[in-house]
């Protein structure tokens, strides 16, 4: 879908939304997240928890740049998801992913059979945009849930549309590892949960993680 929309531009007045459900990785893109796969290993501290959006091209990206040396626990979190803006941002059903990554990495026990934007359950696969003010909450509650997680250094891997809402605006380019701190402000004993503000802050001289790695596949 990158590859399309690079020829494509989404905002132009003749655009039209190719269709293609689910996305998976182009040679160009597995090729990126296969080369990411070095940097990923050298994250110093290792990240204790892999946290992948449940959409097919970021859990091939996890699979390619994390899995061959990471051990650790994941979570595919619907909360990581991208912002539905085409069908391509339109997810696949438990089943179907159980089957299409079935070494047992992933967990998708708990993941509802509908888990992306869907304003009418009885039309599952229908492309509606998602507003801003639903998608902009529930990438606060995804910062909120980092915050409160008990690991101290995680991995993110997600989509260009939901990390720079999550960090603020860091524009990420493809398979590129970027290393963030996250941080409570507020009184100095706030937490997430009562309220204090979460914020993102990029380390920029030191590239090892602090608590959130983050990896756009």
């Amino acid at each position: 879908m990158n590859e399309y929309l690079a020829r494509h531009r989404y905002d132009a007045a003749d655009f039209k939304d190719p269709m293609m459900y689910d996305t998976v990785l182009t040679s160009r893109g597995t090729a990126g997240a296969r080369a990411a796969a070095s940097a990923a290993a050298a994250l110093r501290p290792a990240p204790e928890l892999l946290v992948v959006s449940p959409l097919t091209r970021a859990l091939q990206t996890a699979e390619l740049a994390f899995l061959p040396h990471y051990g650790g626990p994941v979570l595919v979190e619907p909360l990581a998801r991208e912002r539905v803006w085409h069908a391509s941002d339109i997810g696949s059903g438990r089943e179907d992913l159980e089957a299409r990554f079935p070494h047992g990495r992933y967990d998708f026990a708990s993941l509802p059979d509908v888990w992306w934007h869907c304003p009418d359950p009885d039309r599952p696969r229908e492309v509606e945009l998602e507003p801003e003010d639903l998608f902009r909450a529930r990438v606060q509650a995804l910062r909120r849930w980092l915050a409160e997680r008990p690991e101290s250094t995680i991995a993110v891997v997600a989509h260009w549309g939901l990390l720079y809402e999550l960090t603020g605006g860091a524009d990420f380019e493809n398979c590129q590892i970027r290393t963030f701190t996250l941080t409570v402000d507020g009184s100095e004993d706030a937490s997430a949960s009562e309220g204090g503000s979460v914020v993102l802050r990029e380390r920029e001289r030191e590239r090892v993680p602090s608590l959130l790695a983050a990896l756009f596949g």
